[in-house]
């Protein structure tokens, strides 16, 4: 296991000490060795397991850093690396305290490397995205003679991709592909909504002004959304995720023969270790992430829901999500909020500014997938709001760089109607 941490706060790290449970540092990446990781700079430490002609044990240990050589104030950093190898093997826990915020990626696989940006807290945002401005006007409430799909169809067609060894345990099984018609309310179009809403802001443009969902099956929007919604499901991906998570069969915390055996993790590794790093990293990026809601635990996937992740902000082992929710139009309050620290248990997500009573959430996902289409009609941005997703782009990369139409110069797409 390889360790690396990259300190991008203004306060030095201050090594202050380190333990191994089992194995043994690697010469000579020990993290004493690192002292101080000045603001700025980069440190990297290393384990493996005891050697006796074939490896006998795997690699287990904590490494404390003093945040500007105030030991009330620490990074903390556990591994284990087990010597059974496999795809969820290993694992670690990274604590900041509150002010601070450790993000990480990695870790899994042999010859694992994890890797660690410590920074100050602050609120991070996709530049340009506001959900009252760059969301849909109506609310995913649908005329139910609408002729969207059903539910039987999504779940066959994902049931067919979910690996046949993983089904049964799961208590899945094929359906009729005509039942539960996904066109009411409770359901909805969420997931078009949220795609449709990326292609927009893609395409440089708002949606339409409409305050209420289409209502023509004609109605080339609502085409458009309802494709986008299957398109959003990832068919013949990784939607399967979909039916395994709602399994009333899927472990909630690490505890289990699953997960002790590497096979799986539960719901809420998924949630804190594998899905929201890769939520930071799109907003990071300046890119809008799509999530999934697994609202269920009994298979119900009609009772799923997707948001739209715009902004985000971490302080300590806490997690804000700001998000465009299209059961919620021209909200810009939206928050789904969830503590990472630990993994044993279910997941816990407090739902902040919304209204009433809400269904539980049993695991977040990044849903995969995405790419830009062209949406239909479109209102054009004002010079300034063009102007406002121009400041917020890093290292001066122009609109191109991020989805949008690369016009000949910046001055053409600027002043362009």
């Amino acid at each position: 296991m390889a360790v690396e941490i990259r300190n991008e706060s203004p306060m030095p790290l201050v090594w202050d000490r380190d333990e191994l449970v089992s194995g043994e540092w690697t010469d000579p990446w020990y993290p004493s060795r690192s002292g101080t990781i000045a603001p700025g700079a980069t440190a990297e430490w290393r384990a493996e397991g005891d050697l006796f002609v074939a490896p006998t044990s795997g690699t287990e240990g904590r490494v404390w850093y003093n945040i500007g050589g105030d030991r009330g104030r620490q990074l903390y950093v556990h591994f284990n690396s087990p010597l059974i190898e496999s795809q969820y093997g290993n694992t670690f826990h990274v604590w900041a305290p509150t002010g601070f915020a450790a993000a990480y990626s990695g870790g899994q696989g042999h010859h694992a490397r994890l890797g660690i940006r410590f920074r100050e807290s602050s609120r991070h945002q996709v530049r340009g995205f506001t959900p009252s401005l760059n969301g849909f006007q109506f609310r995913n409430s649908w005329n139910p003679s609408l002729p969207a799909m059903t539910v039987g169809y999504l779940w066959n067609r994902l049931l067919d991709e979910l690996p046949q060894e993983a089904a049964e345990p799961l208590g899945i099984a094929r359906v009729d592909d005509g039942w539960l018609p996904i066109t009411h309310a409770s359901a909805g179009l969420c997931g078009g909504m949220v795609f449709a809403v990326m292609d927009y802001f893609a395409a440089g443009k708002l949606p339409p002004v409409a305050t209420t969902s289409p209502a023509s099956e004609g109605d080339p929007l609502f085409r458009f959304i309802r494709d986008r919604l299957l398109d959003s499901f990832n068919i013949g991906g990784s939607g399967h995720r979909w039916l395994g998570y709602s399994s009333p069969h899927y472990p909630n915390g690490d505890e289990g023969f699953i997960q002790v055996a590497g096979l799986a993790r539960g719901r809420s590794w998924v949630t804190y270790r594998d899905e929201w790093p890769r939520i930071r990293d799109d907003i990071d990026y300046g890119k809008l992430s799509p999530i999934g809601l697994i609202q269920t635990d009994s298979l119900d996937i009609g009772n799923n829901h997707q948001v739209l992740a715009y902004a985000y902000k971490q302080d300590g082992q806490t997690v804000q999500l700001w998000v465009y929710d299209p059961n919620h139009p021209g909200r810009d309050d939206l928050i789904l909020q969830f503590d990472i620290t630990d993994t044993t248990g279910e997941v816990h997500v407090n739902r902040i500014g919304y209204p009433g009573s809400q269904p539980r959430i049993f695991c977040i996902i990044r849903t995969d997938g995405y790419n830009p289409h062209a949406p239909p009609d479109g209102r054009q941005l004002s010079v300034r709001q063009k102007m406002e997703r121009v400041t917020g782009l890093r290292h001066g990369r122009l609109p191109g760089d991020i989805g949008l139409p690369r016009p000949a110069s910046l001055r053409q797409w600027l002043t362009s109607a």
